[in-house]
């Protein structure tokens, strides 16, 4: 069963990470092992002086025993294993910093789809040019010459164009809106200090999100995790809303 939080007001104050207790102790669980590693290269793995290789084939007998120096015993291994779980799940980036980084790829996918935009645009630039021709073709005479134009110059536009254009359009207003609600959010402390301390309670990583998403219509901004519990944010953001008004209000526009 999914546990929800809904989160209608202020939380309290986040949980600082300890990332260097964390790595330090992966370290020094990977090191351990590693010079266990370091023994046998060098005097089981190596063929030349000082080997146990070279003591067999000059006659003389390593003692019993000898090899303790190289195994691994199951503490170090449980310890290393241990270590690697605890990176894992630590908390080394906060919800804010999750956030912005979050706003910033929306930020690079908004520019792609805008450079996108340009030139699915210049394909259908031809329609501006036929709009200009057919305004003032006023004449008979006016007429036929802007029929002769077509006629010359194939001046229609594919449904593979069209849908490319429609689709750029779509895409630069969805990671707008994503972009947006990212950073309104880092800049929110009552959503970043909310996600750090449920993450904290429930021993997650904020990093360790399956999926961040907004959805503008109903106003709400959901954080979800793989092991089914998820946070959600509405009503937060009803302030930070431009209208098709407010976005056209200098600019021409037909809908």
């Amino acid at each position: 069963m999914l546990r929800l939080l809904l989160i209608t007001g202020a939380f309290l104050i986040a949980i600082e990470a300890r990332a260097d207790v964390t790595i330090d102790n992966l370290h020094a669980t990977a090191a351990a092992i590693k010079a266990k590693l370091d023994v046998t290269a060098q005097s089981f793995t190596r063929y030349g002086s000082n080997t146990v290789d070279q003591a067999g084939h000059q006659g003389r007998i390593v003692v019993t025993g000898i090899s303790d120096y190289a195994l691994i015993n199951n503490t170090m291994v449980t310890n290393y294993n241990n270590a690697v779980q605890t990176v894992i799940s630590a908390n080394y980036q906060n919800a804010q910093e999750i956030f912005i980084e979050k706003h910033e790829k929306a930020i690079d996918d908004m520019h792609t789809s805008i450079d996108e935009l340009v030139g699915a645009t210049s394909k259908l630039s031809t329609v501006a040019v036929v709009a200009e021709l057919a305004i003032n073709a006023d004449t008979t005479q006016e007429q036929l010459q802007v029929q002769q134009a077509l006629v010359q110059t194939d001046m229609t536009i594919t449904e593979t164009d069209v849908n490319a254009y429609n689709t750029a359009v779509v895409n630069v207003e969805t990671y707008s809106q994503q972009a947006g609600a990212f950073l309104a959010a880092a800049q929110d402390t009552s959503i970043t200090s909310a996600v750090d301390n449920y993450s904290a309670q429930n021993n997650i990583a904020v990093a360790s999100y399956s999926a961040i998403q907004y959805t503008q219509d109903i106003d709400t901004f959901v954080i979800s995790y793989d092991n089914n519990l998820y946070m959600s944010f509405q009503g937060f953001f009803t302030d930070k809303m431009i209208t098709a008004d407010e976005l056209y209000a200098n600019t021409s526009y037909t809908q």
